[in-house]
């Protein structure tokens, strides 16, 4: 029997979907909105929509990876509403799964969303209200 044939046979089973192994298919993604604590925040998106996260700022929130874009909307009383938009790259590591996976694990990690990644840290900055302007009439000296 060839031991060589079936060792490169049990390793090139095993090589697919690498990223979809080492990373998963989901991420831990941190949300600051920066000085501003306590903001009221939701993210919704991904592939198929799939994500739709409630949050408090600073949060570390569980999502889904994906190339789709990430929308993020924030509230607080006294701050604008600001929304952010973030898009899935590709991963670093993918580059590796080519050489030793070949199109089958790229394959698997591209339709499982692991071949992609959002940043790890997300900032959504927030610009606080203007205060209303003084109506009353100015003073006479």
């Amino acid at each position: 029997m060839n031991y060589k044939l079936v060792l490169a046979t049990i390793i090139a089973f095993q090589l697919p979907a690498c990223s979809t192994v080492m990373n998963g298919s989901n991420q831990l993604v941190k949300f600051t909105t920066g000085d501003v604590i306590g903001a009221d925040c939701t993210a919704t998106g991904g592939s198929d929509f799939a994500v739709n996260e409630k949050f408090t700022t600073p949060a570390e929130v569980k999502i889904p990876r994906s190339k789709k874009t990430l929308k993020v909307e924030c509230n607080k009383e006294g701050y604008e509403v600001a929304t952010k938009n973030i898009v899935g790259r590709i991963e670093g590591s993918t580059g590796g799964n080519i050489l030793l996976g070949g199109p089958i694990g790229v394959g698997v990690d591209a339709l499982s969303g692991a071949i992609y990644k959002y940043p790890d840290t997300i900032l959504i900055p927030m610009d606080e209200l203007n205060p209303s302007s003084d109506l009353t009439s100015p003073k006479m000296p």
